[in-house]
């Protein structure tokens, strides 16, 4: 009995200490017009290029709001890691940092150009440039450390 009450014990700690060890945040990628539009062929290649930025990393996890331009976008990874996309709702983040605070390992991300610098500034408590309705090429990779997480916001060379 006092092995079983040890090993709940532990996967109980185990549990309260779990973060990513990474997250990358991703605006979706170039888009066509319309209420709820689809990725522009350049998109579409872009979406496809962002493989390249995983080369020794597997994410554990993949999220995407409800929308067919960040799905479009998120869907490559899936497809190549054979993950699930989970959606999350980009009108609650506090909200939604608590899910991804519950993840371990490496967790992408799929937002907006409103809420994927909010979301950035809200999990690494810093301070985030936003971004234009037309940058599509920065992301941001937040790195956990002892003091929380590193925020660095990278420039894709694609």
């Amino acid at each position: 009995m006092k092995y079983v009450l040890a090993s709940l014990l532990l996967l109980f700690a185990a549990n309260l200490s779990a973060e990513p060890d990474t997250i990358f945040l991703f605006r979706h990628s170039e888009k066509l017009t319309g209420s709820d539009p689809h990725l522009s062929e350049a998109g579409n290649n872009r979406a496809k290029q962002l493989l390249n930025l995983f080369s020794g990393e597997k994410p554990n996890a993949i999220y995407s709001t409800a929308y067919n331009r960040t799905i479009e976008t998120a869907t490559p990874l899936a497809e190549h890691f054979g993950l699930r996309i989970k959606t999350y709702d980009p009108r609650d983040l506090a909200e939604f940092k608590q899910t991804v605070m519950a993840e371990s390992g490496v967790v992408v991300i799929v937002g907006h150009s409103n809420t994927t610098p909010e979301l950035a500034a809200l999990i690494a408590q810093v301070a985030v440039e936003k971004m234009s309705e037309t940058e599509f090429d920065r992301y941001f990779m937040l790195q956990k450390t002892q003091q929380g997480f590193r925020l660095r916001s990278i420039t894709m060379n694609f």
